[in-house]
């Protein structure tokens, strides 16, 4: 008789060893290629995709998991973690091809001109030193500008991220040596919290650049995914001991198709300066990203599907895009006609697509693998061959590079400190005024008489030229208003850069309240946004009722609330005899010339045209 021997199945399951750690996950590469794509399409088409920045906030949260799973992973295999290596392994991922972009965006600058090279050293400088967002910060540039943006804009997210990578390894290493992991994880979260409080309270103290761009108010996306790295979730980077991160999951695939949908859902409907981005919404995006890297990392649908090979390849390029897209767009945009702007920005597109390609297997990869000094020295080999064609190709190519950095040279030497937009608002915001406060006082005589209640708006009177006015705006106002001061002594100009028609309109209610109304005044708004029309229509019913009123039509080309704002103008001017309308937007479009490199602005010449079109305007009836 035979024996046959048997083992208890619990006995296999605790010899049979863990599956070993992947070390590249496809799947995370496809959630790459989705974020970046949601980033390209959101500064190509804002109108389109107006939560498209969304896709950063992706970024932040999987390079949080990935950073601090490798930190785990080689503090569990040999014992400690080697930062030297950890910085070194960063510096050859990120920093050849920034260098490389940087070069050859700055000799673009001068081939391109139209005030493209504006602000380039002090952006370079913080391309090079990871502290783009700050400098951002501290110079007041708006991320959500779309008017004459720099042409570095994009770099604040590495800025955020590199300063992660220096800070976070100290502070993990730190934390595992006095704490246990799932009391780090904790810390680990609660800090996250932190981070959307302080992005909320920056956000309402009136600063959203400072809460968007700030480390301390923008790494909960980052704490997140080290949150879930330091958990003890088993997944296909760090298998549990049973092989738990090897098998599906109903509920982690159903979590992560949730996440996607929020992550689109937020995409496709919330705008960058909406008060849920800044108030918890960007928060629940990150926690949306922590499900679907969670199910990416786990067999199942999800995971085959961000496996896609298209998704996976442009993921795999997608730090090469991101460095690349934003330029390419800027001086697509600013050569191109304004109505051909989505145009312009989908050709610049796809010369990103190329460049990163070229730039990936040329360049980041070689750097990545062979470091930074290996792949320099196998280039000078190449150039110190013998005279095949491959050396002479080299050489060729040296020598236009060489010839190319003394142009990048000297754009960055000849580069203004600031584009002439920036020089002409700076100079208006020395007359205009934010706060209806800072207004002087209007003597009591100039209040006219309250508006007979059956009549809309008093008829039109003619306005002589020298009349002082009130006058309410956005960056437009702001822009004419020296030259309006000096053509009308005793004008007065509450306006501001980025405030839209509601800014506009509580402006002009909280000065008629506080009787410091002229009985003439100039109103331009529309250059940020769209104008409400029924709330236009109440204020010069009732505010402006008897008052003479110069309506500006806005000049924004190619925006996409363009037609509402000139369209609201029109049928405001036709409906109340007391509007005078000043056709800024017909006199742009025919004469570029008086017009800045954003064609939105009055240039110093057309600054004078401006007052002229005012004059004429409220001269006639």
């Amino acid at each position: 008789m035979t024996s046959v021997a048997t083992v208890d199945r619990a006995t296999l399951s605790t010899t049979v060893p863990p599956p070993p750690p992947r070390s590249h996950l496809p799947s995370l590469d496809g959630l790459r290629g989705i974020a970046v794509l949601l980033v390209l399409a959101y500064h190509a088409f804002p109108s389109r995709l107006p939560g498209g920045f969304a896709g950063v906030d992706v970024f932040f949260v999987l390079s949080g998991f990935l950073i601090t799973t490798l930190l785990l992973r080689e503090k569990n295999q040999v014992g400690r973690v080697q930062l030297r290596r950890f910085w070194v392994r960063r510096v050859r991922r990120l920093v050849p091809a920034v260098v490389a972009m940087l070069a050859v965006v700055s000799g673009l600058t001068v081939l391109v001109g139209n005030d493209t090279g504006a602000g380039l050293r002090s952006q370079v400088v913080g391309a090079l030193t990871w502290t783009s967002n700050w400098i951002q910060i501290h110079q007041g540039w708006s991320y959500s500008d779309q008017h004459l943006p720099p042409l570095l804009n994009h770099l604040w997210s590495l800025g955020i991220e590199e300063q992660f990578y220096l800070l976070w390894p100290l502070l993990v290493v730190a934390a595992l040596a006095v704490l246990a992991r799932r009391r780090t994880q904790q810390v680990t979260v609660a800090l996250a919290l932190v981070s959307v409080g302080l992005m909320a309270f920056w956000y309402q103290t009136g600063d959203p650049n400072r809460a968007y761009m700030g480390l301390d108010s923008h790494a909960f996306g980052l704490l997140l995914g080290a949150g879930l790295a330091l958990s003890r979730v088993p997944h296909l980077l760090e298998p549990g001991p049973d092989g738990a991160g090897a098998r599906s999951s109903t509920r982690r695939t159903v979590a992560g198709v949730l996440g996607l949908v929020v992550i689109g859902a937020f995409s496709a409907l919330v705008a960058w300066n909406s008060d849920i981005t800044f108030l918890g919404g960007l928060g629940l995006l990150n926690l949306a990203a922590v499900a679907v890297i969670l199910a990416a990392a786990t067999p199942g649908p999800v995971a085959v599907g961000l496996a896609w090979l298209p998704l996976r390849w442009i993921g795999e390029r997608s730090y090469g895009l991101y460095l690349w897209h934003w330029p390419l767009i800027v001086f697509a945009v600013r050569l191109a006609h304004p109505d051909d702007a989505e145009v312009a920005a989908g050709v610049a597109l796809v010369v990103a697509l190329a460049v990163s390609a070229v730039s990936y297997r040329y360049l980041e990869v070689p750097m990545r693998r062979d470091g930074i000094r290996v792949t320099l020295r196998s280039w000078l080999a190449v150039l110190r061959g013998k005279d095949g064609r491959d050396a002479v190709v080299a050489r060729l190519v040296a020598t236009i590079a060489c010839l190319y950095l003394v142009l990048a040279g000297a754009a960055l030497w000849q580069a203004p400190a600031e584009s002439e937009v920036e020089t002409l608002l700076d100079a208006g915001e020395q007359v205009a005024v934010d706060s209806v406060d800072d207004l002087p006082s209007v003597p009591q005589p100039m209040t006219p008489p309250a508006p007979e209640p059956v009549q809309p708006g008093r008829l039109c009177q003619q306005v002589p030229v020298g009349t002082p006015v009130s006058a309410f705006g956005d960056s437009v106002t702001v822009a004419i208003a020296p030259a309006l001061a000096n053509r009308r002594p005793g004008s007065t100009a509450v306006a501001a850069v980025g405030w839209q028609y509601g800014d506009v309109a509580s402006a002009i209610r909280q000065t008629a309240a506080a009787g410091q109304l002229q009985p003439t005044v100039l109103i331009a708004t529309g250059t940020n946004g769209i104008i409400d029309a029924g709330d236009l229509n109440a204020l010069l019913t009732n505010e402006l009722a008897g008052r003479q009123v110069a309506l500006v039509v806005p000049s924004v080309p190619g925006r996409s609330w363009s037609d509402q704002a000139v369209r609201t103008v029109n049928e405001a001017a036709a409906t109340h005899d007391n509007v005078h309308m000043v056709d800024w937007n017909a006199l742009a479009l025919q004469h570029p010339e008086v017009t800045a490199s954003d064609g939105v602005h009055p240039n110093g010449h057309g600054q004078t045209v401006f007052n002229d079109l005012i004059d004429q305007s409220l001269a006639a009836c």
